[in-house]
This record gives structure tokens, sequence and C-alpha cells, in this order.
């Protein structure tokens, strides 16, 4: 398939997260890349070899403009990419956010995998498992057998986890942090890295340690990095 008849894609955000899917996309060959939306960069911003055309705002225009019915959310922050993917949807209801998974990662024939989701390089998602819409499973991270990942959970690199496990919707996992089989952790909970998880995690919360334990609860809509990396 040659690159101008590769389907369009539209990219939401241009920072950390957002380089991740674009080599993916890349990688994969299924889309031809038209540029960002980020409503912190000036216009024509270029970040990895493309440009920044505009902000949320100009979404249904830029969608016309360069026939592009794709979009893939660039958004590290759970939360924050759910928020942002509401106020997309009700100025441009009929995108389509398609499943963007790097060629080297590999995905059980029996699993589910909801809209929107990125399956990068070197994950593996196991047998009867079920990931929700907009999830993000990052580098070398393992789901096991017959897990489920609520919608806009994220995992972090190089995250283990056993069979059975249970992650709630918009809780983040941490870089190497591994979960044993048949946890269940809540929804908007933070697991930091490394964390060693052997019993099951409330809502709310964040939790560390090995074992992992709660260390104090959390809102909804706080950061779980950096607040200056909380832009799109």
């Amino acid at each position: 398939m040659s690159k101008l008849s590769e389907p369009k894609i539209l990219l939401i955000g241009s920072s950390w997260q957002a380089a991740v899917l674009l080599d993916a996309i890349n990688l994969a060959s299924l889309y031809r890349i038209v540029g960002y939306l980020d409503d912190t960069l000036p216009i024509g911003t270029s970040r990895n070899g493309h440009a920044v055309l505009g902000g949320l705002k100009d979404a249904r225009r830029i969608c016309s403009e360069h026939a592009v019915s794709d979009v893939a959310m660039g958004i590290g922050d759970n939360w924050w990419r759910r928020k942002l993917y509401a106020d997309l949807i009700e100025t441009c209801p009929d995108l389509r956010f398609p499943v963007i998974r790097h060629p080297s990662a590999i995905v059980a024939a029996s699993a589910r995998v909801g809209k929107g989701t990125a399956i990068l390089a070197g994950s593996h998602v196991g047998p009867n498992s079920i990931i929700g819409d907009f999830c993000i499973l990052n580098t070398r991270s393992s789901v096991d057998h017959d897990c489920a990942l609520a919608d806009f959970s994220s995992i972090a690199p190089g995250v283990t986890m056993g069979g059975l496990v249970r992650i709630g919707e918009c809780s983040a996992i941490g870089v190497g942090a591994s979960i044993s089989d048949r946890i269940s952790i809540g929804s908007h909970t933070v697991v930091g890295t490394g964390a060693a998880v052997v019993r099951d995690i409330p809502d709310l919360v964040v939790a560390y340690g090995n074992p992992a334990r709660v260390q104090r609860s959390r809102g909804e809509a706080e950061p779980y990095v950096d607040v200056k990396q909380r832009s799109l």
C-alpha cells in the first residue's frame, strides 16, 4: 500500500505518549499521520516530523479539510484522556478511534480489545482477557489470561500481571509493578513504580511498596505524573 492510499489519522496531543503512538503507527504502516491537535502549542510547531494543526476546538474543521475520520488519543493521563475524548466526541460524533497495536505486540486470539486502546512495543495480552476502551498497555507490559482492564486504565512499561486480575476505570499501574493472580484494583487508583501487589486495592487511593500498601487517598482528577506533563 502506498503512502497516498493509506487512510489518514490525526493525533490528539503531541507529547511523550503521542510519540510512542506515532512510532507504533508508522511501524504498522496502516495510517498516514496528518498531524496533531494540541491546545498547548502554536500552530505549525513540529514534533517528530509532524506539525500541530490547531487545538481541540479546531477538530471539526481540520478533520474536514484533511478528510480524516480516524483519531488516536496521545494523552498519557487517564482522567485527562477521558475528558478530552468526551469533549472531542461531543463536537465530532462520527470520528473513529482504532486500536493502535505495535507490530511486536502479541494479543491472544480470544482476547477482546476496545476502541482507542494502544498496545505498545513488546506487550502481551493473554487468552480471554478483556481490555476496555482507550486503555494504554505500555512497552513490554504483560497481561496474563482472563484479566480485565476497565476503560481509560493504563499499565506502564514492564508491568507484569498474573491471571484473573481486575483493574478499574482510569487506574494507572506504575513502571515495573507486579500484580499477583486474582487481584482487584479499584477505579481512579494509582499503583507506584516497582510495587508488588499481593492484596486487593480499593478505589481512589495511591498504593506502593513491597508488598504494596495504601499510602493515601486521591481525587479522580489528580494528576499521577508531574503536573507539568498533564498538558497535551
